[in-house]
């Protein structure tokens, strides 16, 4: 930055001495030339200085990381460290709490799964039955149909009549066999 500074106050001073020499009008136009070029030299200068400030910022923040990935690098050997201290006792003592962790969350697990199995087996078995019951039901009440239905037709076709007749003639018959069996016992006899 300051040799910057240096060659711009070179050129400043060369100009100067150029302009003694030429005369006064092409002075004025020099000066007014000049002031411009160091009004635009004095901005770049302020962009550059900017610039400056920002590559200081972000170099601070290099610098945290670099710090902070030299914490985690430290952090982790002495994890590595404590990782060998530990003994293989301790790592398969420490291998089964998992497992045994493991096996107990399993096993919750396929009980719920198979209470939920029963609940649902239980609940299609209902339906199964319902449904079944509703058919037999459903048939039950078309075969008693059919059978009155056939009985009726039977007995219209095959002249019941007679069955009737006969049924009577059977029921006189039996109660002249009980009249005839017990009249004897109250001192009744009938003769033929």
């Amino acid at each position: 930055m300051d040799l910057f500074i240096d060659k711009l106050a070179q050129k400043i001073s060369s100009s100067k001495k150029n302009s003694s020499y030429n005369n006064n009008n092409t002075a004025a136009t020099d000066r007014s030339a000049y002031a411009k070029e160091i009004a635009e030299l004095k901005e770049k200068v302020e962009n550059y200085e900017k610039l400056l400030q920002e590559m200081k910022l972000i170099n601070l923040k290099n610098i945290e990381s670099a710090n902070k990935l030299g914490d985690m690098a430290e952090d982790m050997s002495k994890a590595y460290a404590e990782f060998k201290s530990i003994s293989s006792e301790e790592i398969t003592a420490a291998d089964e709490a998992i497992e045994e962790e493991v096996m107990d969350g399993t096993r919750d697990m396929l009980q719920e799964f198979f209470e939920k199995q029963d609940d649902t087996i239980h609940k299609e078995n209902i339906k199964v039955y319902r449904n079944v019951q509703a058919a037999v039901n459903d048939s039950l009440s078309e075969q008693t149909k059919s059978i009155l239905d056939a009985q009726v037709a039977a007995s219209k076709k095959s002249g019941t009549g007679f069955v009737k007749v006969m049924s009577v003639l059977i029921f006189i018959a039996v109660l002249a066999d009980i009249a005839l069996k017990v009249l004897p016992m109250f001192g009744i006899q009938l003769q033929f």
